[in-house]
């Protein structure tokens, strides 16, 4: 018989998995959501991409999903998943202290800490610990975000106080 929180586990997997997050931002309010769901999200200099032909801005996040924490935090289960990330509409792409994937560089991961858009310069930018940022010029907001896996569970919490 399998173990009751192994069985607790799933359910909550399944519950969050069934209200998968797909979302589209076309409004700098509708960017505070994006954004507050983003916050803390890992994702690697390996999985930022500019598709110039495309004027599309890409990413995967391993989000951690804060829509969730305060429901199951009792049982001190937390979950990540991955999330897809489109910013279509991309003139421009500018970056500070980010170091691309390579074969002299290995992967490396940043904790994106918010997404903010200037309206006057239409510009969104991601804004991620230890002084990173990249700054996407764009004709006009859009932005796509969608849940592509299964949430997985996660036994850390971000920390803003440490």
């Amino acid at each position: 018989m399998p173990d009751k929180s192994i069985h607790n586990i799933n359910k909550q997997l399944q519950k969050y998995a069934d209200s998968a997050i797909s979302l589209r931002c076309k409004q700098p309010q509708d960017l505070e959501v994006v954004s507050s769901l983003l916050q803390d999200a890992l994702i690697g200099n390996a999985d930022l991409r500019f598709e110039k032909s495309k004027n599309s801005f890409l990413f995967v996040a391993n989000r951690f999903c804060w829509e969730a924490a305060t429901q199951i935090s009792e049982d001190k289960n937390y979950y990540r998943v991955l999330s897809g990330v489109n910013i279509q509409n991309v003139t421009s792409v500018k970056h500070q202290n980010l170091t691309h994937y390579n074969e002299e560089n290995s992967a490396l991961f940043y904790n994106l800490l918010t997404i903010e858009y200037d309206s006057d310069n239409n510009e969104v930018t991601l804004v991620f610990s230890q002084n990173v940022s990249v700054k996407l010029t764009v004709s006009e907001l859009d932005i796509f975000i969608r849940d592509i896996a299964e949430p997985h569970p996660t036994t850390q919490i971000p920390n803003h106080f440490a």
